[in-house]
């Protein structure tokens, strides 16, 4: 299945940012599926609704799965799988004589079912499961530094779960912001008739620092690196 399986942060951030509506036009680009999880679907409509912070955030993303922008999918074989990987992964290292208890249940359903759909990607903003997937033994060295402790590897579990991540794909949402300028999205902006600054500079800067202070793991150089090469 030609997919991206969403994890809940990109949509929470692109919702945070009134961002929501580039889900349709990168559908369309995309040509395939915007899957999302049981798991993230609690964490976006079900969870927010029953309350009264977050209630209108759950709101403006309904409209998403009614109009089938975003589709749930579900196999109880996914739910299995992805309970593995959260014993496996959360089992695998240890600081002060304890387990650490890096990934839940939900971010681990996102990685299953890209897994079992054979999705192009997931799409996930949260450090940890990405530095997993792309870096796990830098994630490591991270951990050490962060905790100020030697962190214990079970070397068997560690290998086992560098196998069951491997040739996974991560897309973060400032990824689909910059690929929706790239696509013109936000002309109506840049169009604007106001000349104190530059428009195209002002809504990439707007775009990308929201995201990143609304929960995406992006580095301030790496900002302004995608600035500079977009802008040439």
């Amino acid at each position: 299945m030609k997919a991206l399986v969403f994890d809940s942060g990109p949509i929470i951030s692109l919702t945070i940012n009134n961002l929501l509506w580039i889900l349709d036009p990168l559908k369309k680009k995309f040509n395939g599926e915007f899957i999302i999880t049981p798991s993230v679907y609690g964490e976006v409509i079900t969870q927010p609704l029953s309350t009264k912070k977050y209630k209108l955030e759950a709101l403006q993303v309904l409209p998403y799965f009614n109009n089938n922008t975003l589709d749930i999918y579900f196999n109880k074989s996914i739910q299995d799988y992805a309970q593995y990987l959260l014993d496996l992964i959360n089992s695998c290292f240890k600081a002060f004589g304890n387990n650490i208890q890096l990934v839940h249940f939900a971010e681990m359903e996102v990685i299953s079912c890209a897994k079992f759909v054979k999705a192009e990607a997931i799409v996930i903003d949260e450090r940890t499961t990405r530095k997993l997937i792309e870096d796990p033994e830098g994630h490591v060295r991270y951990l050490e530094r962060k905790l100020g402790t030697k962190i214990t590897i079970d070397m068997e579990k560690f290998q086992q779960m560098k196998e069951e991540l491997k040739n996974l794909r991560v897309i973060r949402s400032i990824e689909l912001a910059v690929i929706s300028f790239e696509l013109g999205l936000y002309k109506e902006f840049t169009d604007a008739k106001f000349k104190q600054v530059d428009l195209n500079k002002a809504i990439l800067e707007g775009v990308l620092w929201g995201i990143k202070l609304n929960g995406c793991s992006v580095r301030e150089d790496e900002i302004n690196e995608i600035i500079n090469l977009e802008l040439k």
